[in-house]
């Protein structure tokens, strides 16, 4: 190993020593002379500031990029722990190095009186990328063993049927499956896994609330950000949930008249039904709930088999579809190094992700793919986000990442949009015989419906669920009945039988077993025709919003550049007023998208076709509760009332 010095010519104030070698690039705590800091103008303090982050970049760049590599190797590897602990070492290096800049950071925010914006911007993204108010070893310590204990079991084989699984590879097989028999049993299997999780889940919520204390927070998820972003996402499903109830009771319909023994039409929709682990997404009932039948629907899966398509062939029509735009094309490094499909015979990581290696133009994505329509949209989502770090790539370390979590997810969602389009598929010859008639465009809109209004009140009811149990406001003993009568609440599903405290069916959910905010999925599901409407605009095109085809329009790509390569170098506020000219999120767009199917059911419940709502049993327990307790109250004023002649 070379131990090499950087020294920044400051009145000697200052040096910068790391340890380097082929693999690792470690940064030590900096000195900085706070009196000599002070004695400079205003303009030296910002040089001075900016040459030492310069340098703090290069190393940073250096560990995120081997850190990056160990973390794809080892999710393409489950069962290698060496490889598992050379992503451990890396990790923490890392996070060592993201705490020192961010103490450094508010260091020298504290002592610089400047309002200049890019300097006080740049001290704030330091600090928001770094873990500075961690000082408790033994309780960090705790927490990250907790968290790899939680991730362990989450990627814990089962077997179903004499096959073996992981979470992460049920939804392709739930898919297939027509009975609700075999339905169940493998929605039964999968939720099995995360039961052991329950009781290192407590603790590691214990754990982080203890960490938030020391951050004068009284819990983890208490801050002004987190209040204001709750605010909002209020608003919006007030906003949605009209339009969501409506498409929830027409599908309950035409799930009572496929399976009429598990269906009632003013109950929640038994979620295995769905085919979806979560029934967030479910684009495998398509056939089944089309209004028109008789019309031929959009499904992609066998015209693409019928034309040979490999898995990566999809990606590769993602990349010309970014190319069309003016935008960057993926380099041979992204091919040669990226997994598109399952590996035979190796346990792996199957949940599509796309990785930015920090260095180089090394971008890559993990995914085991299948020729369904499903499938066709999340590459395209997913290449939105290889999109998104190609176009930021020339920015510094703290301002390679979205600006806000909604903001990477409804880029790749808003291109998925694009794509799925039936005028953009018809053009690249996937949808043929196609008429795009009034019937064709409500049935396309419903199956658009399938994929992209039932997640946002699943994520809203998910990180209640959380902001909750950080809270306190929902205890260990009742994890699992929190869970579904906010899953009944918002999303209308509900488990085919009630399920007790043995279970622990939130961390099924990846985003909970690997602690992670899933609210910024429901602010994407509605950001993505915010962003689709501004640049169909911005392509000249008039006329029906869902039916816009981007492709080869390089105005609307040169708009998207806006929102691609700014990364987070300004506030997500300011990037959202240069590019849609308002400053926060509107449902009003997916509204208009979504407007000729919500007439079309409104006319079916005009008509008495359609039952809007339902009731969740925890209401009706609810209701029993404060019965009881009046029944309690009348009964404990009759007995003093007795006592009281008694005692007369």
């Amino acid at each position: 190993m070379q131990l090499f010095i950087i020294t920044i010519v400051c009145a000697t104030m200052l040096t910068i020593y790391c340890n380097s070698s082929e693999d690792i690039v470690q940064c030590n705590d900096l000195v900085i002379n706070h009196e000599k800091l002070q004695q400079m103008n205003t303009k030296e303090q910002e040089e001075f500031t900016k040459s030492v982050m310069a340098e703090y970049d290069k190393n940073l760049t250096d560990i995120a990029y081997i850190t990056s590599v160990a973390e794809f190797q080892t999710h393409l590897h489950l069962n290698d722990s060496s490889k598992k602990r050379a992503m451990e070492k890396y990790y923490e290096t890392y996070r060592v190095c993201l705490k020192n800049i961010a103490i450094i950071g508010r260091q020298l925010q504290s002592l610089i009186n400047s309002n200049q914006t890019s300097i006080r911007w740049l001290l704030q993204r330091t600090q928001a990328i770094g873990e500075a108010g961690e000082n408790n070893t033994v309780n960090k310590f705790e927490i990250q063993k907790l968290k790899t204990s939680i991730k362990e079991m989450y990627h814990r084989k089962f077997i179903w049927n004499s096959t073996q699984l992981g979470i992460d590879e049920v939804q392709e097989i739930l898919g297939t499956l027509e009975s609700p028999d075999d339905l169940l049993s493998l929605w039964n299997a999968t939720y099995e896994v995360a039961m052991p999780m329950r009781e290192n889940y407590s603790k590691l919520i214990a754990a982080q609330n203890q960490q938030a204390k020391q951050n004068r927070l009284n819990e983890k998820s208490e801050s002004t950000s987190n209040m204001e972003e709750r605010r909002v996402v209020e608003q919006l499903w007030q906003e949605l949930k009209p339009l969501h109830r409506l498409l929830h009771a027409y599908i309950r319909q035409k799930l009572y008249k496929l399976h009429p023994k598990h269906i009632q039409l003013d109950q929640p929709i038994p979620v295995h039904l769905t085919k979806d682990i979560f029934g967030s997404m479910m684009t495998y009932l398509m056939k089944d709930i089309l209004p028109f039948p008789h019309l031929k629907g959009i499904d992609l899966g066998p015209v693409m088999k019928q034309k040979n398509f490999t898995e990566e062939k999809i990606f590769q029509y993602a990349d010309q579809f970014f190319v069309s735009l003016n935008l960057t094309k993926v380099s041979n490094h992204f091919w040669n190094f990226s997994v598109f499909k399952k590996i035979p015979g190796r346990p792996m990581s199957c949940h599509p992700t796309a990785f930015d290696m920090y260095k180089y133009d090394d971008v890559r994505i993990r995914m085991c793919t299948s020729l369904t329509s499903r499938d066709f949209y999340v590459v395209h989502h997913e290449m939105g986000h290889i999109q998104h770090y190609l176009q930021y790539k020339s920015l510094p370390f703290w301002f390679r990442r979205s600006p806000h979590g909604a903001f990477g997810e409804a880029i790749g969602d808003a291109i998925a949009l694009a794509a799925m389009s039936p005028t953009h598929l018809k053009r690249i010859g996937l949808l043929e015989n196609y008429a795009l008639s009034k019937e064709d465009n409500i049935n396309f809109l419903a199956s658009q419906g399938l994929s992209r209004l039932f997640l946002p009140p699943y994520a809203y009811a998910l990180d209640i669920w959380r902001w909750s149990v950080y809270n306190g406001s929902i205890q260990p003993s009742e994890y699992n009945r929190r869970y579904w009568n906010l899953v009944c609440q918002y999303q209308g599903m509900k488990p085919a039988k009630p399920r007790d405290e043995q279970y622990f069916d939130a961390g099924t959910k990846i985003h909970v077993a690997f602690d992670l905010s899933y609210i910024k999925y429901f602010l994407a599901h509605v950001f993505q025709f915010q962003i689709f409407d501004v640049l169909c605009q911005e392509a000249g095109y008039q006329g029906p919003l869902h039916l816009c085809d981007l492709h080869g329009s390089a105005a609307a790509g040169n708009k998207l550049k806006i929102l691609l390569g700014l990364g987070s170098s300004k506030p997500w506020e300011d990037i959202l007023e240069e590019f849609a000219g308002v400053r926060t999120f509107s449902a009003k767009s997916c509204l208009r998208y979504f407007k000729p199917l919500q007439d079309y059911l409104e006319s079916l419940v005009e008509q008495g076709q359609l039952n809007v709502g339902w009731t969740c049993n925890n209401d009706k327990n609810d209701a029993r509760r404060k019965t009881l307790s009046r029944r309690k109250f009348y009964l404990l004023i009759f007995m003093n009332f007795m006592l009281s002649i008694s005692l007369f």
